[in-house]
């Protein structure tokens, strides 16, 4: 016969040493104290007999946490975490138990120790630990990548400038191929000389160096049209500075640092990665000996990898603020755990952000009639790419190192 259970934390049946999975392993209750009709209830951390599809003991993951005894309470549908994909076994908490009998009855102060007993037969050997720190994540795009697209100099001739990319009207100053100045006249950062500006006069030719200058001059003028408030609008300036001194040295920055610890702090999005990691640790996290196991370091790859965007800069206020014409969209991005505590049901974490972003143009970029129409980019792009400019473009690296915590099973 079956009696009511009698136990439910709102609206859900409280489990019970003995209930079942869906997968057909035992719950264990191993938490004294609180019981039901002589059995324990179960806890977070609870263990399962070996699951009978994938031979893993489980362990409970989740529960109510609007309950006491310093643990949240499982109850029916609590996630049960083994061998089998994640979300497919889960406590079942009928509302019936099977009646026990007078005599059962006066045996269950005796078998009081068997959950106790079972969880030290189901006890599994210690895990290896993940080494930390460990890097968890690296993007297919490599670090220091100075073979890439935009990373090329000096490499396009006058005749593929105008015939391929139709870089005729470049700089408002100066003619980047004869060398010859122009009048001075007002001229549209978009585009040529306003009709009738011009008067004829016989052309001042300059020298390359000279040209040069005009255009970098120029090159941080119009950078002001995307980068004139907030504590970033100068970064282009000495971004600009750094291209002009045509060394090619990687260029970094305790503000592009900021910006970027801000961006990942800030995000909130379900595809947030700092949101992924989280996750990970508190999914995975072996709560018997608190420890993250060597055997799941991949699955901060998957989780990242398939379900997070990583850090950019892409909102409208970056767009005036000076992150989007030196930084927006990064090249290459290492994550890496760098220490992990766990107490109890809880946690604390530091991670680090390494990200690189190149500032170079492609020929992708100019042919791109958005950027073409801009003239800062006609500027920037002669000055990188034209055979007789060759200034080298250069790898941004940015840093930042957050400090994260929360529970295990959340």
């Amino acid at each position: 016969m079956s009696i009511n259970r009698g136990c439910s934390v709102h609206g859900k049946n409280v489990g019970l040493h003995g209930d079942k999975t869906t997968s057909g392993a035992q719950c264990i209750a191993a938490r004294p104290g609180m019981s039901v009709m002589g059995l324990l209830k179960l806890y977070i951390g609870d263990k399962t007999t070996p699951c009978p599809k994938c031979g893993e003991v489980g362990v409970i993951v989740d529960g109510d946490h609007r309950c006491s005894n310093s643990a949240a309470v499982a109850v029916d549908g609590a996630e049960i975490r083994c061998g089998c994909p994640q979300g497919s076994n889960v406590l079942i908490a009928p509302g019936t138990i099977p009646q026990l009998s007078e005599a059962s009855g006066r045996m269950a102060p005796v078998a009081a120790p068997e959950p106790e007993q079972h969880a030290q037969a189901a006890k599994k050997p210690r895990p290896e630990p993940l080494p930390l720190p460990a890097r968890i994540y690296t993007t297919q795009r490599i670090m220091d990548d100075y073979d890439a697209k935009d990373m090329h100099y000096g490499d396009l001739s006058e005749e593929v400038l105008k015939g391929r990319f139709g870089l005729t009207d470049v700089s408002a100053k100066v003619n980047p191929y004869t060398l010859t100045l122009f009048p001075s006249a007002p001229a549209s950062p978009y585009g040529g000389f306003y009709p009738g500006s011009l008067t004829e006069s016989a052309p001042v030719m300059v020298s390359r160096e000279e040209s040069a200058r005009l255009m970098f001059d120029e090159f941080r003028k119009l950078a002001k049209l995307y980068s004139f408030h907030g504590p970033y609008k100068d970064i282009i300036t000495g971004m600009i500075n750094n291209l002009q001194d045509n060394h090619g040295a990687p260029y970094s920055s305790p503000l592009l640092d900021r910006a970027l610890k801000e961006q990942i702090l800030n995000d909130r999005s379900e595809q947030s990665s700092l949101l992924r990691i989280k996750k990970v640790i508190s999914r995975y996290v072996n709560t018997e000996y608190s420890l993250y196991p060597l055997k799941d370091k991949e699955k901060f790859k998957d989780e990242i990898g398939n379900y997070s965007v990583l850090p950019k800069f892409d909102r409208q206020i970056d767009k005036t603020n000076g992150l989007v014409i030196t930084v927006h969209d990064t090249w290459a991005t290492h994550i890496t755990l760098v220490s992990l505590q766990v107490s109890g049901n809880s946690y604390r974490a530091t991670v680090h952000y390494r990200v690189q972003d190149h500032f170079g143009l492609d020929d992708d970029d100019i042919l791109n009639p958005v950027y073409r129409e801009a003239r800062i980019f006609r500027i920037w792009f002669v000055l990188q790419r034209y055979v007789k400019y060759g200034y080298k473009p250069f790898i941004t690296e940015m840093n930042a190192t957050v400090d994260i915590s929360g529970s295990l099973g959340e």
